[in-house]
Order: C-alpha cells, then structure tokens, then sequence
C-alpha cells in the first residue's frame, strides 16, 4: 500500500510535508525535502515530540474572572532532517541542473517514506539518490534517515551536511485564527559534540529532553551555529544513514546504533501484525482503498500510546491547532481503535484518566462546586482555550469523554478498567451536569453551554449535550450495582473516594429520565437546541456566501442565524438512532443539512453515516467523498497546516457505521449494509469481547464471523 506525490509543483510540496510526514505516536518529523530550503513554496520545517510543549500568557483587553490564564502550544524540537548534498563540488538542489525519474512516496507496509531520483547537475553529472526514512514503532525515540548514491557517469567525491536546527522554518498566516501566532521557541542547555548529544528545554513549561545523534561514514567536522549544529561527513561507500534519537520523560535512548536495515525489518513486523487487524479492503469504482488505510496508517502514526499524551487535532503532522487535543480523539479517532486494536484505545482513555485531578483544577474556574470538567484544548491537561463562548463552554467534551469509556465496556467487557479508572471519570464529569442542571416542570435542562456548532454558542438544552449526558447518567447507574457486586473492594474505595451516596445516584436516573430533548412538533424535527429554529435563516445565498464563515463573517453575524458549522444535533442521530424513528431521522437531517456549511472537517462523515443508514446512499457517499478525500485532496486548502485526524476518522466510521451499520444488538454485533453502487464490497475486522470478528458486506450477501487470532 502506498501513497505517492511525485511532482514539485507548490501545493504538492506544501501537503506533502503533512501526508509524508513520519511518526510513531511519540515523535513525528514533517515530510520536507532533504537539501534546502525553496522560496516558491511555505514550509514548515519542524520536528515535535507529543507532550513536548510551551506556556504562554494569554493576553486580553478585557479580562474577566475564570478566563484562561495561560496556554500550552507544540513547539518543534531539534529538527535534523536538513541534509545538503554536494556531487563534485555541486550541490544538489531540484532549482540547478535536471530532475529525471522522480518518486516519492510512502510504503505503509514497511512504514518507511522513500523518495527516489536522478539528478543531472548543470555540469552533466549523473547521480541516482534514494533518500528513505522512518520513525521507528519499536524504538519510539528513534528516526532513521538512510541515503543511497549511485554515480552513472562519474566517479566525484559525494560530501553531505547535516544540520541540527535548533529553530524551526515556519510560515504563519497572521489571518487564520486556527493557527498559533507566536513562534516560541525551544533553550538550549548543553552540547556535547563529543558525545554527540543536545540537551535543551523549555523557559516556561520547564520541560527538558535530549536529543543525540549517530551518523556513518567519515566526519569531517563539527561545529556549533548560533542556530544549528553543522555536521560535514565524506561519503565512503555508496550510502549514508544518520539516527536521531529523542529522549523525553519515560522514553530513553535505544537502538540508536542500529542499522536502517534492522530498522525497516522491525517495522514491517510491527505492521504486518498491525494490518493484519486493521486494513480495510474495499472493491469501487475509485481508489478508496487509498483513503481509508491512509487515514488508518496517519492515525495510527500520530496515536500517543504511553497513557500520558493522546493525539492531537493535526496529528504529529503539523502544528496547526498548537498541537492540541480536543475531543476528536475520543469522538471520531478513538472508535477507529476500539474496533481495529482495542489495547490502544485504551491508550486514550488511561491519558484521560491520568488528567482527571487537572479537570478537577478546571472546574473551578468556573465556580463550579463538584466534578471535573475536561479542558476543552489542552496538552497537559490545563485549558488553552481563551475563546470561552465557543471553547471551554463546550461542556459536552465531558459527556463524549464519558462515552468513549462507555463504548469501550461495551465492547470489551473489561469492567476491571471501569472499576480502575472508567466510573471515576463518568461520576466526577457527571457531577458538573448535576450541578449547572436544574428540574423544572418535570424536565431537567442544562442551560448556556456550547454545543458542537461553534456557529451557535451559549444555548440552553443543546439536543446532541442532553442526550450525551442523560446516556452517561443511565450507564452510571448500570455500572453501579455491577462494580459493587464483581468489585467489592474498589467500590468501596471508590464510594468513599468519591464520597458518593445512594441519593446521589438516584437522583442522575431521575435526571436521565427527565431530560429536555427539544424537538419541532410541527416540522417533525429534533431542535438543535431551545432556541435555534427561532431564529431567521442566513440571508446570503451560497454564491455570495464567503467560507469559512469565522474567517469573514464578524462572530454576532453568525449568531443570529440558523446557521451551523458541523453537525451538532445529527450527531445525536448518528450515535442514538435506535432512540429515533426513521421519519424523524428523515426530515431532521435534511433539515440540518440545508443550515450547515461544514465549516469543519468532521461534519461530512457524520452526515454520510446518517443518510447512509437511511438508505440515501447516493448522498451519503457523496459527503463520504468528500470526507475521505479531504487531506489527500487538499480540500480545505490546509493540509499543508497538517492532516485532520478527525476527518480520517470519520472516514473509518464511515465504512463501519454507516454503509455497513454495524451495531451491538442484545449483546451480539449486527449489520444492515447500505452500500452506494459505487462500492462493490467492504471486508474489514473488528474486535468485540475479546474475539475477534470478520465482517463481510456486498450487494449481495453479508456476515460477521469470528477468526482465529493472526488470521487474515
């Protein structure tokens, strides 16, 4: 399985340096070219390490109590992938001389980025190079650059360079508030070229790592730049192979004198065994093969795996979003592992755990009494947000966080994990809700807070909060009497740990049953919230209509209008349809979707799993396309930003939820598919219970059987 991007031309250099991006969920090095920098296209020349970050001050004009104090941002670390080339006297530059026979691509089969060419220098030198490159999934410290120098009409002395750059190359569009506008940067504490290594750190955050390296051939010279370690290696044989190893917390030094050989060899072991599990097969009409495994591959390549970090909005790709998390993880990346490798999205739920005290720290910026409340972008857990009305006010992170837990019971049956860290967190979220909740005229109702629709903040009775919360309060009640019963040590502890009360949980099963779900009786429609099919309709047509919105449109325009940026109360459909009958899920997505632009990336899956269910394959495929052709196609014009993780998972829910509608029905995994007649058959694995599963669908015939752990 590959993905290639051969040409020079800008905007294939620009997402090139996302898509062929190397990662292995603790490191990640953008796809940039080796040699040089190029003034005809922007670059982001960075290097991160997940969980690596800096603080900054958040400045307002105007501040009031609670707002955020500081924020975190991904700063990029010692970046080594610069490698200048000289042939004779003639560095290589795809600017001088000719370019023949280029590739370049990424094999997802050996996790390795390879990019191959012949170079004719302007004096007529012939030299094919081959430059392939790993981060590696066994030593989670390492990246490994091998080249290869065939000379085809001459014999010239081959000399390459290195450089350590201590600051990033980085483009900023000033305009794009998605995109952090402070270039922070790391300290450097101490160099030992003797021992080749770097130690260096951060001002605020007081994070320190280490970075050494290891590089064959002859060594000129080294010497230390006001920016850069300078590294000068005479070539002796026909390649060259430099190892950067990054050392940061628990994570050593390992494997750093291995070979590129070895290297590969452990890593096409790793996938092997992973792919086994997690490659979709899909028989259409177009390549979507590429897309869904892609999207699998750049997740799988960015996934923090150590219970302490979790992954970002644009993976370890880039630094759009400041490296933060959100709750994409565990809405739209975390069931692409539940199903295909459920030991690691574990992962995501133990980093989530590991920062419960931090969201009991947030909670009270609020002034809120009890609980926790999940920030809603953070690294370490604190909040980064300081646009509260459509960030930290979107209380329902808490609710999805909980779900995630609950949809790993589900489907794992491991209720040791809940008694350990799962009921925990579902209590002390639940507990906000309580708290900010309030019964009247029979009906709980939780009022000014955002839902998923940045275009609509501060509502009261989001639909897609409720019915999340009132979900949470059922399961914890579920939960309750089976940890008591299989758990009696830990829900004791827990009990007095928590201080709970029998009163307590009574009163979340009456909440649960009392929740305020608004719906439009006479559309025949859930309502987004209380208040939002009271307002008038966006008076500019599409034509005249400038997208995105919150680029071009001041925030008080867009609230005024029914106006949605994504999916908010379809997600409510997509996630509860037994709760809904098929007229009311009908005529509610496609009311919705006449009022959506779909601003953000993780609209168009959502959407896709509900007309697909529905039997609209001819629509739910049409917004599938353009979800999983979203990075790949660069269709927002931000890829070069980074990949949208949550995009690429919605492309794998998608598949699983909504052409074949695989479902957990009186214990047992169903599907009902619903494939577009431009997709012939789908065939993919998941887990359930601890066995693992085939699930085969087609025009004309489907089932889910087990296998045999290691079969294909």
């Amino acid at each position: 399985m590959k993905i290639y991007l051969n040409d020079y031309q800008t905007e294939t250099l620009e997402k090139a340096e996302s898509l062929l991006f190397n990662g292995n969920g603790f490191i990640g090095l953008r796809g940039n070219l080796e040699e040089a920098y190029y003034d005809h296209f922007s670059t982001n020349r960075e290097t991160y390490i997940n969980g690596f970050y800096e603080t900054k001050d958040i400045h307002y004009p105007e501040k009031m109590y609670g707002f955020t104090p500081t924020g975190e941002t991904m700063i990029s670390v010692i970046d080594g992938q610069t490698t200048l080339i000289t042939i004779g006297g003639e560095q290589f530059s795809i600017n001088n001389g000719e370019i023949s026979e280029n590739e370049r691509y990424l094999d997802m089969d050996k996790g390795i980025t390879v990019r191959t060419l012949v170079w004719t220098s302007p004096e007529g030198r012939e030299t094919r190079i081959t430059i392939s490159r790993l981060t590696s999934f066994e030593y989670k410290n390492l990246f490994s650059m091998k080249i290869d120098f065939e000379r085809l009409n001459h014999e010239e002395e081959i000399e390459l360079t290195t450089h350590l750059n201590f600051y990033p190359v980085r483009t900023i569009d000033k305009n794009d508030p998605r995109m952090s506008h402070d270039l922070q940067k790391i300290t450097i504490k101490e160099i030992d070229l003797e021992g080749n290594r770097c130690t260096f750190g951060t001002d605020y955050s007081q994070l320190e790592a280490e970075l050494r390296w290891s590089i064959d051939n002859q060594t000129v010279s080294q010497t230390i730049e006001e920016e850069r370690i300078v590294i000068r290696t005479k070539l002796e044989g026909t390649s060259y192979q430099k190892n950067l190893s990054y050392a940061f917390q628990e994570q050593k030094h390992a494997g750093i004198e291995s070979s590129f050989v070895e290297l590969v060899q452990a890593q096409t072991e790793y996938l092997t065994e992973f792919w086994q599990s997690a490659k979709v097969t899909i028989k259409s009409i177009e390549n979507l093969e590429e897309s869904v495994n892609y999207s699998t591959f750049a997740l799988l390549q960015s996934l923090g795996t150590n219970g302490t970090t979790s992954i970002a909005a644009k993976g370890l790709s880039g630094s759009g979003y400041e490296g933060h998390y959100f709750w994409d993880a565990e809405m739209f990346v975390f069931p692409v592992f539940l199903h295909l490798n459920p030991a690691l999205a574990k992962q995501l739920l133990t980093y989530r755990y590991s920062i419960l005290d931090k969201a009991r720290e947030n909670r009270q910026l609020f002034g809120y009494q009890t609980g926790a409340l999940y920030p809603w972008r953070t690294i370490s857990g604190t909040e980064s947000s300081p646009f509260f009305e459509g960030g930290s006010a979107q209380h329902h992170i808490n609710a999805d966080i909980a779900y995630a837990f609950i949809q790993y019971y589900r489907y794992t049956d491991d209720l040791a994990f809940m008694a350990e860290c799962g009921f925990e967190v579902l209590l002390e979220t639940a507990r906000v809700f309580s708290e900010i909740g309030y019964l009247k005229d029979g009906q709980f109702h939780i009022d000014k807070i955002t839902g998923p629709d940045e275009y609509t903040v501060l509502v009261n009775d989001n639909y897609y909060t409720n019915q999340l919360v009132a979900h949470q309060f059922e399961w914890i009640n579920r939960l309750a009497p089976m940890l008591k019963a299989q758990y009696p040590a830990a829900w004791a502890e827990l009990t007095q740990k928590l201080q709970l009360e029998e009163e307590e949980l009574q009163d979340m099963a009456l909440f649960a049953e009392a929740m305020m779900l608004p719906v439009d009786e006479e559309k025949g429609i859930i309502a987004q919230d209380r208040d939002f099919l009271n307002k008038g309709f966006w008076p500019y047509s599409p034509e005249d209509t400038k997208y995105p919105l919150l680029l071009n449109y001041h925030p008080l325009t867009i609230y005024r209008y029914q106006i949605s940026k994504q999916a908010d109360g379809v997600l409510a459909l997509m996630l509860f349809q037994d709760f809904f009958d098929q007229e009311t899920i009908a005529k509610s997505i496609a009311y919705y979707d006449e009022v959506t632009t779909h601003d953000s990336s993780l609209s168009y899956s959502t959407f896709s799993t509900v007309y697909s269910r529905l039997g609209q394959v001819e629509k739910g495929y049409e917004y599938f396309i353009k979800n999983a052709r979203t990075d790949l196609d660069n269709s927002h014009k931000n890829t070069k930003d980074g990949i949208h993780t949550a995009s690429m998972g919605g492309t794998f829910m998608t598949i699983v939820y909504g052409f074949c509608n695989l479902q957990i029905v009186d214990d047992q995994l169903t599907i009902s598919p619903n494939l577009p007649k431009e997709i012939e058959e789908i065939d993919f694995y998941t887990y359930y219970k601890n066995e693992k599963y085939r699930v085969y669908a087609s025009h004309q015939e489907h089932w889910i059987k087990k296998q045999a752990e290691g079969s294909k």
